[in-house]
C-alpha cells in the first residue's frame, strides 16, 4: 500500500508545478498585454480645448552684382614693309560678363597705359610700347568686326548688355594699322582695363 499513496504524492506534485507554470505564463501574457494598452495610450493625440495660428514671413533679397573676365587680344607677328604694309593686322579678344538677372550697364575699355597725346576715353588712341624708350605701335579695338565702331572708356557709351544671370560674350576686334614702317623691330605690348558698369 506504500506505493500507490507515494505515486500519488508525486502525481499531485507534478500537477501543482504545472498549474504553477500555466498560471506564470497567464500572468506574463496579461502584464504585456497590458502595458501594450498602457503605451497605445500614450500615443494617442491629445485633445486640445483650442487653437490658434500666426504667419511666419520668409524674406530674401538679391544683391545686383556681375564678375568679368577677358581673354587676351594676341596679333602675332607685324610686318609693316611686307604683308601689312596696306592692310592691317586684325586679331580677336573677348570680355565674358556674368551678372544678376535683371541688371543692365555697360561695359568700357579703357585707353591703355601708353596712349597717344590727345587721347580721351571718348576718343582712345591706343599704343603699345616697345623696347626702346619712344618706341609705339599704334593699334584700336572695336566693337564690331567691320572696325567702325571704337570701344571707348567713357561713360554710357560702352558696349550695353542686358543680364540673364548665364555668361555673356562679347568680342573684342583688335586692328594695327598697316604701313606704321617708322616702329623699330621689336615686341611690343600694352595693357587695357576692361570694366563693367552696373
Amino acid at each position: 500500500m506504500v506505493a500507490p499513496i507515494h505515486c500519488r504524492k508525486l502525481l499531485l506534485k507534478k500537477k501543482e508545478k504545472i498549474m504553477k507554470m500555466n498560471f506564470k505564463q497567464k500572468n506574463i501574457k496579461l502584464a504585456i498585454a497590458a502595458g501594450l494598452l498602457v503605451g497605445s495610450a500614450g500615443f494617442t493625440a491629445p485633445v486640445y480645448a483650442s487653437t490658434d495660428t500666426s504667419n511666419m514671413d520668409v524674406t530674401a533679397n538679391i544683391g545686383m552684382n556681375c564678375t568679368i573676365t577677358t581673354a587676351d587680344i594676341t596679333f602675332g607677328e607685324y610686318m609693316p614693309t611686307t604683308d601689312h604694309a596696306s592692310s592691317p593686322l586684325t586679331a580677336q579678344g573677348s570680355v565674358t560678363t556674368t551678372c544678376t538677372v535683371g541688371s543692365s550697364g555697360v561695359v568700357i575699355i579703357g585707353q591703355g597705359l601708353n596712349a597717344d597725346d590727345g587721347s580721351t576715353n571718348a576718343a582712345p588712341v591706343r599704343r603699345m610700347a616697345g623696347p626702346g624708350e619712344g618706341d609705339y605701335l599704334g593699334y584700336q579695338v572695336y566693337s564690331d568686326s567691320e572696325h567702325q565702331n571704337v570701344w571707348t572708356n567713357y561713360g554710357d557709351t560702352g558696349i550695353a548688355y542686358s543680364a540673364s544671370g548665364s555668361a555673356q560674350v562679347m568680342l573684342v576686334y583688335g586692328s594695327i594699322a598697316g604701313g606704321q614702317t617708322s616702329v623699330p623691330q621689336g615686341s611690343y605690348s600694352d595693357t587695357l582695363v576692361v570694366t563693367v558698369n552696373y
